[in-house]
């Protein structure tokens, strides 16, 4: 009898401080901003097909986590394995193929989510593009192996993918909050709160953009990191978009009277988040991975000529494309040129820029890209060997980290060019 009033005592308690908390912390992982996300919304949110004839309601916690690795006294679909980590229900992190968030982010025909929508890539989405592959989030991480190595995908042998294992151990170390267990981080959660992430705030429904009185955004920046309650989302805020910059929309696919992302005839920078900072927050520092070293970019004033340094009247070389031919240069987005999950071309660029289409490419042709906004290349480089072509080598002068404003240098030093002075 003494067991069982302790039992109830315990239990009464419980429920004493769970109500408790969800009164003065409502916007916990229970309600408020989490009935806000993509994944905890009643309507659209998470729905796993393995819980089905449990009838827990779209959006229900359960759809990821099993607290007691059962459901009704059996493990419903995906069933197998040892108990996962924060009771998911399959391993957090495996290797670039396999982890936790591909169970439903892949092939909408072998997702564990019920009605998984296509997932294509920023080109299509925020471009307009007509690309069909990369086809999901899965396939665009797909375009290197688990040692980082290009592989064969979407008829390309070139493509490229931000490398999962070492944003793993870039996260560990950089005291974010990810903790230091480096088997304890899911890769995806660097760029994305799970608890608040929100569809792709590039649809064409003017009120879709807006939630909860804010503007609609999907990542959060990995510097703010404290836990997955806290830890807001980054271009909700009228602050985090590209009008704070001197910025520039491009064109959408295929067209001179709309502009990205969402395929407004109204030039606004407002409707773009600030992925430069949000890029930054990694990319700002030189990383040295176990598959391959990144450099650390500059957008300052003293930076790359795409970045800070653009509004500087005196790197206009007048060689622009629409909608830049107004003599100003300007900052452009991370995302104008790079794709933020994988992509056929090397260095995660873009399939469409500036409203063209943009075809694979070998190592560091960037000509096709380039010839998007830039125009008369052949007259900018009079006495260049070969003359600029798509099988031009640009990077070997053109890229992040080498050479910057207010020119790329070495130009001069090319034997057998006369090169033309800007």
């Amino acid at each position: 009898m003494a067991v069982r009033k302790t039992f109830i005592l315990v239990s009464i308690l419980i429920c004493g401080v769970s109500l408790l908390c969800w009164l003065l912390y409502p916007d916990k992982a229970n309600s408020g901003s989490y009935l806000d996300s993509a994944h905890g919304n009643t309507t659209y949110g998470v729905n796993r097909s393995g819980l089905l004839t449990f009838g827990y309601s779209q959006g229900n916690c359960a759809h990821c986590h099993e607290q007691h690795a059962s459901i009704g006294g059996m493990e419903p679909d995906p069933a197998g394995g040892s108990p996962s980590k924060y009771e998911l229900f399959r391993a957090l992190y495996l290797d670039q193929t396999g982890m936790f968030c591909y169970a439903c982010h892949q092939d909408p025909n072998s997702s564990g989510q019920v009605s998984m929508l296509n997932q294509f890539d920023y080109s299509r989405m925020a471009g307009g593009d007509t690309n069909i592959c990369p086809i999901s989030t899965r396939q665009a991480f797909q375009f290197v192996d688990t040692l980082g190595n290009p592989v064969l995908n979407c008829n390309s042998s070139s493509g490229s993918s931000h490398f999962l294992s070492d944003i793993i151990i870039f996260l560990r170390n950089q005291n974010w909050g990810f903790g230091s267990m480096v088997g304890n981080i899911n890769p995806c959660s660097g760029c994305h709160n799970p608890h608040r992430t929100q569809k792709d705030p590039h649809g064409d429904d003017p009120n879709g953009r807006i939630v909860g009185g804010k503007l609609v955004s999907s990542v959060s920046r990995p510097s703010q990191h404290t836990d997955l309650y806290t830890w807001q989302l980054w271009g909700d805020d009228a602050s985090e978009r590209m009008n704070k910059y001197n910025y520039q929309p491009p064109y959408r696919f295929n067209s001179f009277t709309i502009y990205e992302p969402d395929g407004d005839i109204t030039s606004d920078a407002s409707r773009t988040v600030d992925y430069v900072t949000f890029c930054l927050d990694c990319h700002q520092y030189a990383i040295n991975g176990t598959a391959r070293d990144t450099i650390a970019i500059n957008w300052g004033l003293n930076g790359d000529i795409h970045g800070g340094a653009a509004p500087q009247t005196c790197c206009d070389k007048g060689d622009k494309k629409a909608p830049y031919t107004d003599g100003i240069n300007y900052v452009l987005s991370c995302l104008d040129c790079h794709e933020p999950h994988g992509s056929p071309n090397e260095s995660l660029l873009r399939q469409e820029v500036n409203g063209a289409h943009v075809p694979n490419f070998d190592t560091h042709f960037y000509y096709n890209l380039c010839i998007s906004c830039h125009t008369n290349l052949n007259t900018k480089h009079i006495g260049f060997i070969p003359v600029p072509t798509s099988g031009t080598d640009c990077w070997g002068c053109h890229r992040h980290g080498v050479y910057n404003y207010p020119e790329p240098l070495g130009c001069e030093t090319c034997p057998g060019t006369t090169v033309k002075t800007f």
